[in-house]
């Protein structure tokens, strides 16, 4: 009798802690939010809110939204993004951009990447997340930063210009 007791109490036991294994599964796939157009998991300082053809996403950065834009053809909003510094969500009217600095949290992955569902290895030579651009609220904490890291200080104008840009036609044999 001892030993169906002791077994049955084994069974609930492993019954609890599979639900729990399964809730901290779920929860940790819930708190990390991963950008619709590259795949990788948006830094509360790198984000932005966009709209892209008519639909709202939330990317993991701006360049991220600019090259989906360039390849779609579609229209981009950039509605609000993240301050490097802070994290905090701001007008990126107001923001000044530091593009193509030494940092680029997007791009934490070595060059050479395994594709997934195969198991081939590739050379990465294009990064949509590249060159990067991070937002500030002030032209001081901006040219601060840039005197740091390097990169070129922007306006949302000057982003808007680029998403619209092209790198030419393909031309079909």
């Amino acid at each position: 009798m001892r030993t169906r007791a002791s077994i049955a109490v084994t069974i609930c036991l492993f019954a609890v802690l599979a639900f729990l294994g399964g809730a901290w599964h779920f929860a940790l796939q819930r708190s990390s939010r991963v950008c619709p157009f590259s795949g990788r998991e948006i830094h509360p300082q790198t984000r932005a809110l966009v709209t892209i053809g008519g639909k709202k996403y939330e990317t993991c950065c701006v360049r991220c939204a600019i090259i989906e834009a360039q390849q779609t053809g579609m229209p981009i909003t950039i509605r609000k993004v993240a301050a490097f510094d802070t994290g905090k969500l701001i007008d990126p009217e107001r923001a000044w951009f530091v593009e193509s600095s030494n940092v680029n949290l997007c791009m934490r992955m070595a060059p050479a990447v395994q594709y997934r569902g195969r198991g081939s290895v590739y050379v990465r030579t294009f990064d949509r997340c590249s060159p990067s651009v991070l937002a500030f609220l002030s032209e001081q904490h901006a040219r601060a930063f840039s005197a740091l890291h390097g990169g070129t200080l922007k306006r949302l104008a000057d982003l808007q210009a680029e998403s619209t840009m092209t790198t030419g036609t393909v031309q079909r044999p």
